[in-house]
């Protein structure tokens, strides 16, 4: 392209007909070049290739999904992007995707139902080709919304009967019951519980109250926490449920997060776990096998059940039979020195 071609198209962004001149042959030919090369005899791609590289001229897949209806775009909401499970699990989607020509896009929408649905509604009109979430949709507009797009849909780390499209997740109210079942071994008689309250978390309460019911026993306080937390909220939790349930001998934190500032306030504090306190939490991140105190908690595969997620919904974008659209992945209990073994 001659430098009165290159001024002309200064101050706006290129398009394909200066690709198009700069290669020598038809805006349809470039087009057709760039979405379906094998149409494309080797040398015109070689040509479009060099302009391509010469005039900057990139793509814009968004515009195209929208004027082909067909998308490589996979959306993918995440309650919290410092969540390390949630980064495994999309770690395992990605995994799964890979030399699928599908891409993930990103975006977070925090535990709010609201902000949910308005990054939902806000990226809907790309028309991606399928649509995940680290979690079960709460909305009914935004579950009435997915339902009627005729994409595929995966619903991630939690359980319920009637999930939108497909659901790869786990019983929290399994794990939950778990814990209490092993305090009530334990022996343990002044129990708190402290995280989520709502949904994940109601779950997990409410199956930490009814192992700890098989042995006679009740949660006696309970810390609600919502939302994203860090270690520092655990370690201030710690006083907060000695102050309110004097006499605690062991307390279940939602997630292991928590549990670790709990741990590491408990030893600043000169406390002995689990001689004057048992601490155990939810998840069972790498790192709190590792802790000089080592962690009870609740396995959770999250790399493996994105994986499952991943290959689920690349059967489905193949258009081929997945079977069941609900799985459920295995969790269990890891019992350690946190808790007296």
């Amino acid at each position: 392209m001659t430098e009165a071609g290159t001024q002309k198209r200064a101050g706006r962004a290129v398009r394909v007909e200066d690709v198009a001149r700069e290669a020598g042959v038809s805006p349809i030919t470039v087009s057709r070049a760039l979405s379906d090369p094998e149409k494309v005899r080797e040398e015109t791609r070689k040509k479009v290739a060099e302009a391509v590289a010469k005039t900057g001229y990139v793509v814009n897949r968004f515009a195209s999904s929208l004027r082909s209806g067909r998308s490589s775009i996979i959306s993918v909401f995440v309650s919290n992007l410092q969540n390390q499970h949630f980064a495994n699990a999309v770690q395992g989607c990605a995994d799964a995707l890979e030399g699928s020509g599908y891409h993930l896009l990103m975006a977070q929408t925090g535990y709010s139902d609201r902000l949910q649905q308005d990054v939902v509604e806000r990226v809907l009109p790309f028309r991606p080709a399928a649509v995940m979430f680290t979690g079960v949709v709460q909305s009914e507009r935004t579950r009435a919304q997915l339902g009627k797009l005729g994409i595929p849909v995966m619903e991630m780390w939690d359980y319920r009967p009637d999930p939108i499209d497909m659901l790869v997740g786990f019983s929290n109210a399994e794990g939950g019951r778990l814990m209490g079942e092993h305090f009530g071994r334990r022996g343990f008689r002044r129990i708190a519980y402290c995280g989520r309250t709502e949904d994940r978390g109601a779950q997990r309460l409410a199956g930490f109250r009814e192992g700890l019911a098989a042995s006679g026993r009740t949660v006696d306080f309970v810390l609600p926490l919502e939302g994203r937390r860090t270690v520092t909220d655990g370690m201030q939790a710690l006083e907060q449920i000695r102050a309110g349930l004097p006499g605690c001998d062991a307390i279940f934190f939602g997630t292991d997060i928590l549990a670790v500032g709990a741990v590491l306030e408990a030893r600043h504090l000169g406390l002995k776990i689990p001689g004057d306190v048992a601490i155990a939490g939810y998840g069972d991140l790498e790192f709190v096998k590792q802790l000089h105190t080592p962690l009870t908690t609740i396995y959770v595969g999250s790399y493996a059940l994105g994986l499952a997620a991943g290959q689920m919904l690349r059967k489905r974008l193949r258009h081929e039979e997945i079977g069941e659209r609900i799985a459920l992945s295995p969790i269990h209990l890891e019992v350690r020195a946190s808790t007296g073994g």
